[in-house]
């Protein structure tokens, strides 16, 4: 009855509002997060992570068109690009040239060359007629990613950081108010950058809802006299300005130096007020470690719980945290990350070696609320630890071999709705204020129950070793995990390889804040499409799984011919053992057969 999940996230998202790496909001909610977790007599500290050249703070916006009707405009602009010089009107102008549509981020060598040719006709086509772009709004061409104008960061993944700033410039010469560009939903907004005070943005950079952009390009392609007013308060904090984790502890009294680590991201971006990613995860975390603190509970292991900084910017905050404490790295028995969607708990799949342990820990949350009984179920397939961070916090902690604990949710809410967007609002939290309530209440009962077992959790099985692995799984859902011996057998491990990743699906948009690699179009919060199958069994007999991969299109991806060559360091001996018998063609033996050997 006194659940406060929802009141951290009231104070999070409207009383410090987006929560930038490096803004004031992101600086103050911090303070008030250390002071609150220090409120409930637990031992918490900012932990230093970084800093960044300039800080950026935004402020309201407004916009309208004035000229020929008047009518309000939606639109945002990216963090960390110019605002207004008060209040701002001109005429309309369309820029032709387009290297807009042209991928800046992680572009072709292509691309960057057709983006270099269109930049320069760009910058031919102001020169030639500057007056045309005198105290105007120019149009320009593509739809927006949600990416600033001129690039992201000064680094090779983002090309446009180097290819636009001459035509930026070029249009700030010209006398230009600012360039629009076209929205589509779910209206992505993400950021710029300024390196350093002495050379931030000065030409405001506008995303325009689609249809309005459409509206206006038609007048002025038209003739009609159209006229814009924007009114943009995005303001910079001369820096270095430094960046902070919140870290806080309940001392455990046994195991005092193991740790249950809660993990959640508390930075956000700032064109919505980072309501769902991630305060949507952060709040039940905070409110999880209230409940536990003000029970009076006393765990034999410590439970942690940390706001990570900067998981936008690339999992800086949980990559520095854990590079600082290499000693407490193998005393983590679980990390638990709630970055998401504001879904309702149901579940969890565990490890085998966990599941008897965890058993009774999740007994009393099966009628918890009938809504969403809790299910245990568990998983005997070790993961694989990610080479890279990428995604959300938990990978961080997965690299370095910490198991993590990832729990089943409910499916109402379409993720990429609020995600980087918009739309990131409380608003969008209250409709799922008992989900978000329960899942405080499960996480604390889950967390202390870890941390107050008598012996840790294993981490045997909980990955793979090092290693090359084939993860098959027939649309039946039946699951098989083998080994491939590159040492012994590279040339048929290599083809192998390549003809199945030829036709395996991308990964999605993971890597910087985004949800994990394989997550679709909805995101986190939404039901995921299984991917196209890469291959079919062709004939189970005689103890044998025969089966063969797509071929793949290009042809030059398979070889024409394998040798046949036996393994000295396998043997048929059971089930499990896997073996190439065609360029595109393997099979999975059922039982022992020596006879392939």
């Amino acid at each position: 009855t006194d659940n406060q999940a929802m009141h951290w996230a009231d104070i999070m998202t409207n009383r410090f509002g987006g929560r930038v790496t490096g803004s004031d909001a992101y600086t103050n909610a911090s303070q008030w997060a250390l002071w609150q977790f220090k409120q409930w007599g637990l031992e918490a500290e900012l932990d230093e992570v970084g800093e960044v050249p300039v800080g950026f703070n935004r402020g309201p916006w407004f916009g309208k068109m004035l000229k020929p009707a008047e009518k309000a405009l939606y639109f945002g602009t990216p963090t960390s690009t110019a605002g207004t010089k008060g209040v701002q009107r001109g005429g309309v102008v369309i820029l032709k040239a387009d290297p807009f549509s042209i991928p800046g981020r992680n572009a072709s060598a292509e691309d960057v060359e057709k983006k270099k040719a269109a930049v320069e006709a760009a910058i031919a086509e102001v020169k030639a007629n500057q007056a045309a772009f005198k105290d105007k709004w120019v149009l320009i061409a593509g739809d927006s990613t949600g990416f600033g104008r001129d690039g992201r960061r000064d680094t090779p993944e983002y090309a446009d950081a180097k290819l636009m700033p001459p035509l930026t410039d070029t249009l700030v010469r010209a006398g230009a108010l600012g360039t629009v560009q076209r929205m589509k939903a779910p209206y992505s907004m993400l950021d710029g950058y300024a390196s350093s005070w002495d050379k931030l943005p000065v030409l405001p950079d506008i995303k325009l809802l689609d249809t309005q952009y459409d509206e206006i390009k038609a007048l002025a392609e038209k003739g009609d006299a159209v006229e814009l007013e924007f009114d943009i308060r995005n303001w910079f904090r001369m820096g270095p300005v430094k960046y902070y984790n919140i870290v806080a502890t309940l001392r455990g009294t046994t195991y005092p130096d193991e740790h249950v680590v809660l993990g959640s991201h508390f930075d956000s971006f700032d064109s919505g007020t980072g309501a769902v990613d991630d305060g949507s995860g952060t709040s039940p975390h905070i409110e999880a470690m209230r409940l536990i603190a003000k029970s009076g509970a006393k765990p034999k292991r410590s439970i942690t719980i940390i706001l990570f900084a900067a998981e936008e910017n690339g999992l800086v905050g949980s990559q520095s945290w854990l590079k600082k404490r290499p000693q407490v790295q193998p005393k983590i028995v679980a990390m638990i990350n709630r970055d998401g969607s504001p879904s309702a708990i149901t579940g969890a799949t565990v490890p085998g070696g966990w599941y008897a342990q965890m058993e009774p820990i999740v007994a009393p949350l099966a009628n918890l609320n009938p809504k969403w009984p809790f299910r245990l179920a568990r998983n005997d397939y070790p993961s694989a630890k990610p080479e890279r961070p990428g995604g959300t916090d938990s990978s961080s902690f997965a690299m370095v071999g910490i198991p993590t604990l990832n729990f089943a949710v409910t499916r109402e809410y379409t993720y990429s709705r609020a995600w980087h967007t918009l739309n990131d609002l409380y608003s969008e939290l209250v409709p799922f204020t008992e989900h978000q309530q329960h899942s405080a209440l499960v996480t604390a009962v889950v967390a202390y129950g870890i941390a107050n077992l008598d012996a840790p959790l294993t981490r045997d099985g909980v990955y793979l070793d090092g290693g090359i692995y084939a993860d098959i799984t027939t649309a039946s859902g039946t699951r098989v995990m083998a080994s491939l011996d590159y040492v012994n057998a590279p040339v048929q491990v290599a083809n192998f390889i390549r003809v199945a990743e030829a036709n395996a699906p991308q990964g999605g948009r993971g890597g910087r804040g985004g949800p994990p690699a394989g997550m679709g179009a909805g995101g986190r919060g939404a039901e995921q499409q299984p991917p196209p199958p890469v291959g079919t069994i062709t004939d189970v007999r005689g103890g044998l799984v025969s089966a063969s991969l797509l071929p793949p299109k290009d042809k030059a991806t398979i070889v024409a011919r394998l040798p046949k060559l036996s393994n000295p360091s396998l043997s048929h001996d059971g089930p499990g053992v896997l073996g190439v018998s065609g360029p595109n063609a393997f099979y999975l033996t059922l039982q022992k057969n020596t006879g392939l050997d």
